[in-house]
């Protein structure tokens, strides 16, 4: 399933890349899984293999006849195939072309407190010069776990510099010690 959702993500990206509407189906897009993901049912239903299909292409037709056309396109045909399970990960993979176009990537940096915008703006520079995305979409989340310092996501890639990490290295680097 996994590939199917990158293929239609990818159909997506490619007609609306070159249609000039990428920000508008990302914006739409966007707003279609917050409302899926408030809908918990809704994924549950359209998958259920006892709702007709064009019981659950009026489904669609009524939730999101008011997005962009390409998007609301491929709605109905996840519909009519029976893959509107794969929603999110069409999302993702959707999501992934965006930022690659934009050269931009969403990050996460946990702290123990909530950071300032001043902060954010700092720590944002400096993965700028170390990433080299011209742009970077900053999330902070609270992890009190932490004990002190950062922790940011960046993809795959986790830099931490929090103090229980550190607390972790010191850790093995003295395990390996007492090992030898």
């Amino acid at each position: 399933m996994a590939g199917s959702a990158q293929k239609y993500s990818q159909a997506l990206y490619s007609s609306v890349s070159e249609g000039g509407q990428l920000d508008e189906v990302k914006s739409d897009f966007d707003e279609v899984i917050k409302a899926v993901r408030k809908t918990p049912d809704f994924t549950e239903f359209m998958a259920n293999p006892r709702i007709a299909k064009n019981k659950r292409k009026e489904t669609v037709e009524q939730a999101f006849s008011g997005v962009v056309k390409p998007l609301y396109n491929l709605l109905l045909i996840l519909s009519d195939r029976n893959l509107l399970s794969e929603i999110e990960a069409v999302h993702t993979h959707f999501t992934e072309a965006y930022n690659a176009h934009y050269n931009q990537e969403h990050v996460v940096i946990e702290s123990v407190y909530e950071l300032s915008d001043e902060e954010i703006d700092s720590i944002g520079k400096v993965f700028i010069r170390k990433t080299g995305f011209s742009k970077l979409l900053i999330e902070n989340k609270i992890n009190e776990k932490l004990i002190g310092g950062i922790r940011v996501f960046i993809g795959t890639k986790v830099y931490d510099g929090s103090l229980r990490g550190q607390l972790a290295d010191l850790k093995n680097q003295f395990n390996e010690r007492t090992i030898s």
